[in-house]
């Protein structure tokens, strides 16, 4: 009984695999644009950092550090800044994946 609830469990997960890798490939009419693309990997990460971090940093912030936590806040701004990061690079290779 283990077993088979063991193999069901890799196929379960070897079917959820799949479906993260699978790609789709676009038409070359979807790719074409008037728009000129200018934008680098760099200015894409910026892009994203800032408008995740624009849009969070200042609501509610000195009434979060005042009532809830203290300065064990700085931990967690630290690390909301590191997953920002990150958030912004996954953007920014998205956004450079399309070729036009």
């Amino acid at each position: 009984m283990g077993d088979s609830v063991s193999s069901r469990v890799k196929t379960r997960l070897k079917e959820i695999w799949r479906a993260m890798k699978r790609t789709k490939t676009l038409e070359s009419s979807s790719l074409e644009t008037p728009l000129r693309r200018c934008l680098n990997v760099f200015d894409l990460t910026l892009l994203g950092l800032g408008n995740m971090t624009g849009s969070g940093i200042y609501v509610l912030t000195g009434t979060v550090i005042r009532d809830k936590s203290g300065p064990s806040i700085f931990l967690s701004y630290l690390l909301a800044g590191i997953t920002a990061f990150l958030n912004a690079l996954c953007y920014a290779e998205l956004g450079s994946r399309i070729p036009k």
